[in-house]
């Protein structure tokens, strides 16, 4: 598991990019404020290498708990698929972001992704 940020600026805009690589060793652990501050996101790329669905789940807020918080934004990506989703005008998080997937759809899930499982990269501001 690893997860890079990145950041880069623009005339319009400051940006970050969140890497979150979910294969090797896979976890169900949230990775807990992920951009060090609010913000928006404005989209999210994820592509599932294993031969199972994956969930991505994100939460806005401090202090997540694996199997207590619930996220707020829960994408399913089938096996061996890779999806983008994109919100032109974002969406916006007033404390934290937070990101982790899972097996199972159910908001409260602990299970974790197959290996081989998921890299899943966020842009916001």
């Amino acid at each position: 598991m690893a997860l890079k940020v990145s950041g880069f600026s623009s005339t319009a805009l400051d940006y970050k990019i969140v890497y979150f690589d979910n294969q090797s060793s896979p976890t169900a652990a949230i990775q807990e404020n992920v951009t060090g501050a609010s913000g928006r996101w404005y989209s999210v790329d994820i592509d599932n290498k294993s031969g199972s669905s994956v969930f991505v789940k994100l939460s806005d807020g401090f202090a997540p708990t694996l199997g207590t918080t619930t996220p707020g934004w829960v994408y399913q990506v089938k096996p061996q698929t890779a999806e983008r989703i994109e919100i032109p005008t974002g969406v916006p998080f007033t404390s934290a972001l937070n990101v982790w997937t899972t097996l199972n759809p159910e908001p409260l899930d602990t299970t974790v992704p197959a290996t081989n499982g998921v890299i899943v990269t966020v842009v916001c501001s």
